[in-house]
């Protein structure tokens, strides 16, 4: 494809973002025979239909939805590269909304936040703590923060810095009454601390080398807080799972010590969650440089006298 492609390749984008080749037309401020004479061109040069056309309405071929779906996320790349030039003298401004794990949020959010802060002044920032999902269009918000798998969406999903590891954490005092479990199927036999409900199977995941291991626990108390389960792991009440960040604020203490290390679990990945890549603001794109840095360092959610203890 030569560089003289571009034009029609990029008015067909239009006409199919804006579904009506008179809409594109005003969009790119060009007469509507002139959309639909490049749209033409394109069309010729690639030999095929790529819109059927009515007096009312268009719909993209079959060749037409394809080809569209190969050629967005360059559109999108040459995008991205007009607006980091211009962002490079636009300053973040305005008000930030960001949604977050309620759990997870007020133990990790809280210092990419306040750096932000720190970092862009003019900006307003906003922050929900929930676990429901957050339809982010329909509720206005900017970005939200999620932990582990996504499902499916629309939404544009940026990996932060690096994996969270949950490990399993007990009590020197439980230890001693109830003994150290050494094999993850050992757990069977012990009392277990789980972010669940008590009326559903529950499943601990491990893996040791390339072999995976997943065993049934039963829940001894089930909750919606980590915080909760280990405050009930320090006073002596069973096993629990815990991320690590806040099971090693125990450990110097002497109140929790982890078990299975033999045994480690499959790590979860955290996300920056978004609308859309296009247009995407310079406060946004200032948050999620921010998560990616601080989600980078190995301190990311533990305190500041945590981070600094031997």
């Amino acid at each position: 494809m030569k560089i003289s492609d571009l034009g029609p390749l990029l008015t067909f984008a239009k006409v199919v973002e804006l579904k009506s080749f008179r809409a594109a037309a005003e969009a790119l401020g060009a007469p509507r025979s002139t959309v639909s004479h490049k749209v033409a061109q394109l069309e010729d040069r690639l030999g095929i239909r790529l819109i059927e056309r009515t007096t009312r309405t268009l719909r993209l071929t079959e060749a037409g939805s394809a080809y569209h779906r190969q050629i967005a996320p360059a559109l999108e790349a040459l995008e991205d590269a007009d607006r980091a030039v211009v962002d490079l003298h636009t300053a973040p401004r305005g008000v930030l909304r960001i949604t977050a794990p309620a759990e997870f949020g007020q133990l990790a959010v809280g210092e990419v936040v306040a750096e932000y802060m720190r970092r862009h002044p003019s900006v307003d920032v906003h922050v929900e703590l929930t676990d429901r999902v957050v339809d982010l269009v329909e509720e206005g918000f900017d970005l939200a923060l999620r932990r582990g798998p996504l499902e499916n969406s629309t939404l544009v999903a940026r990996k932060l810095g690096r994996p969270g590891h949950m490990r399993v954490y007990a009590s020197r005092d439980y230890l001693r009454r109830r003994g150290e479990p050494r094999h993850p199927e050992d757990l069977a036999h012990h009392d277990c601390l789980v972010m669940t409900s008590l009326r559903q199977p529950v499943i601990w995941k491990f893996r040791q080398g390339r072999k995976r291991i997943a065993v049934e626990v039963r829940p001894h108390a089930g909750v919606n807080s980590f915080t909760l389960l280990c405050e009930l792991a320090v006073a002596g009440h069973g096993v629990a799972r815990l991320p690590e960040f806040l099971g090693e604020r125990a450990l110097p203490a002497g109140t929790l010590r982890t078990v299975l290390d033999a045994f480690v679990e499959p790590p979860y990945e955290w996300h920056a969650v978004y609308p859309s890549a296009r247009h995407v603001s310079p406060k946004v794109r200032a948050l999620i440089q921010v998560f990616s840095e601080l989600s980078a360092a190995a301190h990311w959610g533990q305190t500041k006298k945590r981070r600094g203890a031997s």
